[in-house]
């Protein structure tokens, strides 16, 4: 049995061996054992559960939130060849009779499902008269309040097991710490659930924070112009912050599409299936955006502003690259995040999950302000540890930000204007003082009169607020909460006294006209020539994806236009061994690539592997 999903995975998918945790998950189901997986975005969850439904006998149910996401996961698995289906609102009435018919006459391997429409009676009654081989509950934790996104219909779930006693359920999630995993298997009734958790890091993510400045709209382009023929997804804080960024953004001639719930149903359909279906679109939203969005080329994601929660840039960040090319995050922040974000919790109120948020906002200001590697903080937070040394793939360890050359002494004068103001203003008022501002509130207070009025005056104001915040993130300084008014804390006084040294980082100037340095996770670097092969690769898979109606990704993933470019397979049993070829993906599209690799080899002298395709034709 343990060869048997291996097998599976090649006839269907194309690939040769699984990820991280995917086969652990899989024998879990396949020996009908409860159990909660956790699998970072980009791992292959998906797979945990639609191998082990080709294997047994019945019928796989899924449970997803979204629309979109069915769509994907069906459209995507019927290319290769497996019998799935979906019932959400989407469908027409006709289009619901069909997919009943065809689960009474066991024609389907799995059935996606919104936990809504699931719960209700009349859908349970006749799943009982079914055989069902096992529940499958995607984005699970939705269904916990300690979570990040947490949904009440999720609720509804817990009780499944009495509905269907005897049958295994199984959770999936991309991000859940400990006590959101307990949670998950609390809430759903789980009978002593396997518990899996995969690796967090992702290494073929560059993650780099950047602090906003006055003109933050071109900072936002200056970043863009390096991804003009790639896809990539903005975060912004507020749907009016969408609607200015995107309007601004198609007048400097980007492809751009805006989501947010203030947009109707129809509107915001539309916005994401263009995106979907664009290569180098870009995708300018709310939070409203993203779970499970499935796109696998995204080579951007920008954040406008500083999420509420670690866990929730953990997964908004993890939907770059999951294809597992290079990708780029990038996080700018401002004074007014962390205000934002505490005034929100104070009004809306999150019951028993009010601690696990106020944790969640307080870890990710310590990402945005801390001095060390953004891969091991973040993986840190999921208890989880990277081998010492650098990573190579943040602004950190690529020495983007450097250690001033006395952290001491700057120290020492921040520290200093706090309490000669009698720690009652907040850091932007600090920092106009210690820059020396003439600003009238300074005047009218006399503290252009202190002594340390001017003291960092040499220093810019965004760095001044960066090395406020890092003291602050180093326990230096105490924000209070109601007003954020700065106080000095008692690691503070042994700073001024010497006794201590912070760690204060400021940006590294760029060269002129370079670009940020991103370590590239690619096996080599394309060739000019074979950079232009993958380009025709890329026409090709959207043609063929325009034919079927499918997003292009779909067909094959970046990923694998890139192994074919580097094998560049002259013949069908040559193309069967790049990855992502599964039997039926062979069968469709098997000869309009390598009829399109072998003319460009021809044309160009490239060779192949073990053969020039020149050779292969004579």
């Amino acid at each position: 049995m343990n060869t048997a999903p291996a097998h599976i995975l090649k006839q269907y998918w194309g690939h040769e061996g699984f990820l991280d945790r995917q086969q652990a998950a899989i024998d879990m189901v396949l020996a009908g054992r409860d159990s909660v997986t956790v699998l970072p975005t980009g791992g292959g969850k998906s797979v945990c559960y639609q191998v082990p439904a080709l294997l047994l006998a019945g019928l796989a149910i899924v449970v997803s939130p979204l629309i979109a996401l069915m769509k994907d996961q069906v459209d995507a698995l019927r290319l290769n060849g497996v019998r799935a289906a979906a019932v959400n609102s989407s469908l027409t009435m006709v289009e619901k009779r069909d997919v009943a018919a065809a689960l009474r006459a066991n024609e389907l391997s799995l059935l996606y499902i919104s936990p809504e429409k699931l719960v209700q009676k009349r859908t349970l009654d006749f799943f009982k008269t079914l055989k069902i081989s096992f529940l499958a509950i995607d984005e699970a934790h939705c269904i916990s309040q300690w979570g990040h996104d947490f949904r009440p219909e999720y609720r509804q779930l817990g009780g499944l097991k009495e509905h269907f006693p005897g049958l295994a359920i199984h959770a999936y999630t991309a991000t859940a710490t400990e006590t959101v995993r307990r949670d998950i298997a609390d809430q759903l009734k789980l009978d002593s659930p396997h518990v899996l958790v995969g690796a967090f890091d992702r290494p073929n993510l560059t993650y780099r924070v950047r602090r906003r400045s006055a003109n933050h709209s071109a900072q936002i382009i200056d970043i863009l112009q390096r991804y003009k023929q790639q896809s990539g997804i903005i975060y912004c804080q507020s749907r009016r912050e969408v609607d200015q960024l995107n309007a601004l953004l198609a007048a400097k001639g980007f492809r751009s599409y805006p989501y947010h719930a203030g947009m109707d149903d129809g509107e915001r359909r539309a916005s994401q299936e263009a995106f979907i279906h664009d290569e180098a679109g870009i995708m300018v939203a709310t939070v409203a955006f993203g779970m499970g969005v499935d796109k696998s080329n995204i080579r951007l994601v920008l954040h406008s502003g500083m999420p509420k929660a670690l866990e929730n840039y953990q997964q908004e960040s993890g939907r770059a690259g999951r294809d597992g090319l290079p990708a780029e995050c990038i996080l700018f922040h401002g004074s007014s995040d962390l205000q934002r974000w505490q005034r929100t919790l104070a009004e809306n109120g999150y019951g028993e999950g009010l601690e696990g948020a106020k944790k969640s906002l307080q870890a990710m200001v310590d990402y945005v302000h801390g001095d060390q590697c953004r891969h091991r903080t973040l993986v840190g937070y999921f208890d989880q540890e990277l081998e010492p040394g650098t990573c190579g793939s943040c602004d950190i360890c690529l020495g983007e930000l450097i250690s001033v050359a006395e952290p001491l002494s700057i120290g020492q004068k921040i520290l200093a204007g706090v309490l000669r103001q009698g720690e009652n203003y907040g850091a932007d008022y600090t920092a106009l003082v210690l820059r020396g501002s003439n600003d009238r509130r300074i005047k009218e207070n006399g503290h252009n009169r202190l002594t340390t009025w001017g003291l960092l005056s040499r220093e810019s104001l965004a760095t001044i607020k960066d090395w406020i915040d890092q003291l602050i993130c180093q326990g230096f300084i105490a924000r209070e909460q109601d007003y954020h008014l700065l106080k000095v804390t008692s690691a503070g006084h042994r700073l001024l006294k010497g006794e201590t040294v912070p760690s204060l980082l400021v940006a590294k100037e760029p060269a002129k006209n370079s670009a940020a340095p991103t370590r590239s996770k690619l096996a080599r670097e394309l060739s000019e020539a074979e950079s232009q092969l993958f380009e025709k690769l890329r026409e090709l898979r959207r043609e063929l994806a325009a034919e079927r109606g499918v997003p292009p990704y779909i067909i094959f993933s970046d990923a694998a236009l890139y192994d074919m470019v580097c094998q560049r397979p002259p013949t069908l049993a040559a193309f069967k061994q790049v990855k992502g070829v599964g039997e039926l993906k062979l069968r469709d599209f098997g000869v309009p690539f390598t009829d399109l690799i072998r003319a460009y080899c021809i044309a160009c002298g490239l060779g192949n592997d073990s053969d020039s395709a020149a050779e292969i034709l004579s």
